[in-house]
């Protein structure tokens, strides 16, 4: 028999009941009174930090109520707490006053000052079993029942639309198309925000957030360090290095840059690996310092799954530099990399914000403007027909001028109205628990059109060759009418975006079919537009639907032979197809860039660890140094 140690026959003598010594709780926790609520309340509202000193004095399964809504168990508790203490505009300070022995009043500050009476109930332990916020003056009455729209009234936005209107006028627009016709009930707006049940995104629409002296990304993503980290794509750091390295001067913060490669042919576990051995080297704070993640939709999901697995999770923001990103990727919650098949392994891990700058879309080749025009086209067809009355009349000047706000007012409109409507279609399913998702629009058939190597798309044109097609299928299947089906053709004519590319027949969508059915549990779910703005849903079509849809696409592009891409346009072309664009880096630089070529041309230098380059060749044979970033190897 084993003799139990000194130590041993202690602790076991502890928690015998019949001794009456039995353990509540192992580790000590501060006891729940309202004076010690109150200083960890104060605490917390000086140091957001300090919110964890609120949540350990309730009890582990303890709950919050604010307005209605119930969190319940700590973690919950800890995200009820910062929507109550922090989630107001121009948050300023706060201050909590005792109000006998159960209550407290807790003021918060912003634009306006908020009220709330807290009721305490505490439990046998004298841990707080609930904490009932209720409002204590009109302010608070209003933030309680506030409605989920914009911050601005509806009609600022019919106003932004209706300026749109005008300028589509006076470029000689189509005078018979509305942007927002007077018989049409305006649409209330979403909130620009999402959330999981764990982290509340915010989005932010922000013109040059990297303006010397700007501090808005600072205070929103709350940098209380002396230095940003951010996972910058390689094209943009080429582009934007002067100017993002000037503004992190200008506001008195290290910029800690780590440059990854953002093509989707890099979006590999290598890629991923990298990008993991780099938060390694870097060591972001547990919880206070997130990663900001800046470039295409390539490397925001890249950098949100590294930020997803480094230690379990550690918070992360993101910037998307393009339009795609911004009309498709600024809202759900989807991280992943490619590994056996697209998005092959991944995880749903939301940011706290996203930014959505457009100064950075002045820098796109026209090809990634189109690329993005197919989510668009996506979002109009399926849910928003102003939006497809508005891209019918503006969308070629705005292609044209690669949607800057300065150039057209109606481009700051596209995108608000294209997140609008993934706010609406996926932001109360985030998880996509839910397999009828209007939001699949337009990929139904793109995941095998854009997985093909004899294709070679980007992840926009495959969308637009999808919608497209599935709203031929729809008029056949008498969703759409042929009036609606013309128009739609001869909007893509217009704006020069594929109905197809060369090498797709009826049997690839025939093949497409087959694949989707089995990605979406056995059952095709389809979404199809009904008219031009809705959605219906159709689990089946046969062969002869997709023959006979296949066949009146083929007529239109035989009369519309543009409307047909080569392989020339695809992204890996260096054919006579790809062009060359002039665009400008900020007010520092002009760098010419090719459409069609790979973004890095790179050499490989080796450091001690054998992994992270020190000298990284871009574009053209431009060859940038640099000493405070790290950069990827494409292998």
């Amino acid at each position: 028999m084993r003799t139990q140690t000194p130590l041993a026959l202690f602790l076991s003598f502890l928690v015998v009941p019949s001794l009456g010594l039995q353990m509540s709780r192992v580790v000590p926790r501060m006891v729940s009174s309202a004076p010690e609520v109150r200083r960890s309340l104060e605490a917390a509202l000086v140091d957001k930090r300090r919110v964890d000193e609120v949540v350990g004095q309730f009890a582990y399964s303890g709950c919050l109520v604010v307005g209605g809504r119930e969190y319940s168990g700590q973690g919950a508790v800890k995200r009820g707490l910062c929507r109550l203490l922090y989630d107001h505009e121009g948050f300023a300070r706060g201050t909590a006053e005792v109000d006998g022995d159960d209550a407290l009043h807790l003021t918060v500050v912003g634009g306006s000052e908020v009220a709330f009476r807290l009721k305490l109930k505490r439990d046998d332990d004298d841990f707080l079993e609930s904490v009932v916020a209720e409002p204590a003056n009109e302010a608070a009455m209003r933030w309680l029942e506030a409605p989920l729209l914009l911050q601005g009234e509806e009609e600022e936005e019919e106003q932004q639309q209706r300026e749109a209107l005008s300028a589509g006028d006076a470029a000689g627009g189509d005078d018979d198309v509305d942007i927002v016709p007077e018989e049409k009930k305006r649409r209330k707006r979403p909130k620009w925000e999402t959330d999981d049940g764990r982290v509340r995104q915010k989005i932010w629409q922000r013109e040059n957030a990297f303006a010397e002296g700007d501090r808005f990304l600072l205070e929103k993503m709350e940098i209380t360090e002396d230095r940003v980290i951010a996972v910058i794509d390689a094209t943009v750091w080429r582009l934007y290095e002067k100017k993002l390295s000037a503004w992190a001067s200008s506001v008195g913060v290290k910029l800690e840059a780590v440059v990854a490669p953002g093509n989707e042919d890099e979006k590999t576990m290598d890629n991923l690996l990298f990008l993991l051995d780099e938060l390694a080297r870097v060591d972001p704070l547990r919880r206070s310092e997130p990663v900001l993640a800046i470039g295409g939709g390539v490397l925001t999901d890249t950098a949100g799954f590294a930020c997803a697995l480094w230690r379990r999770g550690i918070p992360w923001c993101r910037l998307p530099t393009t339009l795609l990103g911004m009309v498709d990727a600024s809202v759900g919650i989807k991280v992943a990399v490619n590994y056996h098949r697209k998005n092959g392994v991944g995880h749903f891990f939301s940011p706290m914000h996203t930014f959505i700058d457009s100064s950075f879309l002045k820098t796109l080749t026209s090809a990634d403007v189109k690329s993005g025009c197919g989510e668009i086209m996506k979002a109009a067809l399926i849910h928003d027909a102003d939006l497809f009355d508005l891209m019918e009349r503006s969308g070629l000047d705005l292609i044209k001028s690669n949607f800057a706000p300065e150039a057209h007012p109606a481009a700051n409109v596209v995108v608000q109205k294209s997140v609008d409507a993934m706010l609406e279609c996926i932001g109360p399913d985030l998880w996509e628990e839910a397999l009828l998702r209007p939001m699949d629009f337009g990929h139904s058939f793109s995941r095998t059109l854009e997985a093909s190597e004899d294709f070679q798309l980007r992840h926009g044109e495959a969308v637009a060759i999808d919608c497209v097609m599935s709203t031929m299928i729809a008029n056949v299947l008498g969703l759409v009418s042929n009036e609606d089906a013309d128009r739609v053709l001869n909007l893509y004519a217009k704006l020069d975006l594929p109905c197809s590319i060369a090498g797709v027949t009826a049997d690839t969508y025939k093949r497409a079919t087959k694949e989707i059915t089995v990605h979406r549990d056995g059952i095709l779910r389809a979404p199809l537009p009904r008219g031009i703005g809705a959605c219906a849903f159709v689990d089946s079509f046969t062969d002869d639907t997709i023959d006979q849809a296949f066949a009146k696409l083929q007529t239109f592009m035989t009369a519309n032979p543009h409307t047909e891409w080569d392989a020339s346009r695809s992204f890996n072309s260096n054919g006579p197809a790809a062009e060359e664009v002039l665009v400008t880096a900020g007010a520092e630089e002009e760098v010419l860039v090719t459409a069609g070529t790979s973004d890095l041309q790179q050499v490989k230098q080796h450091d001690q660890h054998n992994k992270n380059l020190d000298r990284l060749v871009l574009g053209l044979g431009a060859t940038t140094t640099t000493t405070t970033t790290t950069t990827q190897t494409v292998h």
